[in-house]
């Protein structure tokens, strides 16, 4: 079993003093940002229909009551063709 050593490698690579002179480092070497600007979010939040949100949220949950509504009916139902039998 052969052990790689990154010892040579790590001592090869200049460790940033301060967090500045690692953002210039990253910013001079053409490397994207990780995430969008803030002000991008902010206006995309801005953009967004929250009455449709919220009555297609409603729509949903309307649909949900249903569905439990109508199981609920249907496992009575059984339960009550299981006591018969």
């Amino acid at each position: 079993m052969t052990l790689i050593s990154t010892k040579e490698i790590l001592a090869e690579m200049p460790l940033p003093n301060t967090l500045e002179t690692a953002v210039e480092t990253e910013n001079s070497q053409g490397q994207l940002k990780a995430f969008p600007p803030v002000t991008d979010t902010i206006v995309w939040l801005k953009q967004v229909d929250w009455e449709e949100v919220g009555m297609r949220c409603k729509g949903g949950l309307n649909n949900v009551g249903l569905v439990l509504a109508v199981t609920g009916e249907k496992l009575y139902d059984f339960g009550t063709w299981l006591a018969k039998v």
